[in-house]
């Protein structure tokens, strides 16, 4: 590939993009994993040591801290988000973090973590660097089901909540990016677990993802994937479509700019 063709496939400007390859600005271990996801075929423990490299800042010397970097499995979802087609998406519990604002974020991170402030950055910097997926020239397929709880559920404040719920009405706008809104009246989805993703690639069989606080677990089975896709089905079945979901979020950041608005409830995990 030549540089142009390399930063229309990632959705960077071929400055980015040289400047990167040239030296000129140190990129981050998200932008390295998007980098080599789209060069090809990946040598896979060359890939883990280049992104664990980006993490850490440029020295003269080679001691690295090792306090500051990505998890193996938030390095290998970016991979995996990267390479994908199409992502189906399901959180019972928090807005999904490719669709999260940043002040939502921020307080998600600092409230259920007493990690110091330089790790809650990299984590919140990786996770803005994830979401340039969806404003790739070419980004997947992304359909996203939000429960409702989720929406009420305030994270930072009345005002974090307004700026989160507008954001997710423009982002329902977007190209290739569905958000459908499950009502808790619904049924009871958030019941039968935590969130989970499917991603679908063009050259590679399906995976999903999923996670508790401590761990998330990829799964190929052809079984699991059938199990998480009968589920995606039921709640496309069951969920507002995508122009009443549209409204509702509009009308619910609305209430969040009066002081009644949410509920009292605090997050309780915070998804990658």
């Amino acid at each position: 590939m030549t540089g142009r063709e390399l930063s229309r496939k990632l959705g960077w400007t071929h400055g980015k993009l040289s400047h990167i390859e040239n030296g000129r600005r140190p990129p981050s271990p998200t932008e390295v994993a998007a980098y080599l996801a789209s060069c090809g075929p990946l040598v896979r423990p060359e890939y883990e040591r280049m992104v664990e490299l980006a993490g850490h800042p440029d020295h003269e010397h080679w001691v690295r801290p090792h306090s500051l970097e990505l998890s193996t499995e938030l390095r290998s979802l970016i991979l995996e988000e990267s390479m994908a087609s199409e992502i189906a998406e399901y959180e019972p519990l928090v807005i999904p973090g490719l669709l999260q604002t940043e002040g939502y974020m921020r307080s998600l991170f600092r409230w259920g973590s007493k990690r110091p402030a330089n790790e809650i950055e990299l984590k919140v910097q990786a996770r803005l660097a994830r979401q340039g997926l969806l404003t790739r020239r070419v980004p997947p397929q992304c359909i996203f089901f939000l429960q409702e709880h989720a929406l009420r559920t305030v994270v930072g404040d009345e005002m974090v909540m307004g700026e989160q719920l507008l954001y997710l009405t423009i982002a329902a706008s977007q190209r290739r990016c569905t958000i459908r809104v499950v009502l808790d009246s619904a049924g009871p989805f958030s019941t039968w677990g935590g969130g989970f993703r499917v991603m679908d690639y063009l050259e590679h069989p399906p995976v999903a993802y999923t996670e508790s606080m401590a761990t998330g677990m990829f799964l190929e089975n052809p079984d699991d994937i059938t199990r998480y896709r009968d589920f995606l089905s039921r709640l496309d079945q069951s969920a507002l479509d995508p122009g009443q979901s549209k409204a509702w979020l509009a009308n619910l950041a609305d209430a969040y700019d009066r002081p009644e608005a949410g509920t009292s409830c605090q997050p309780e995990s915070a998804p990658s």
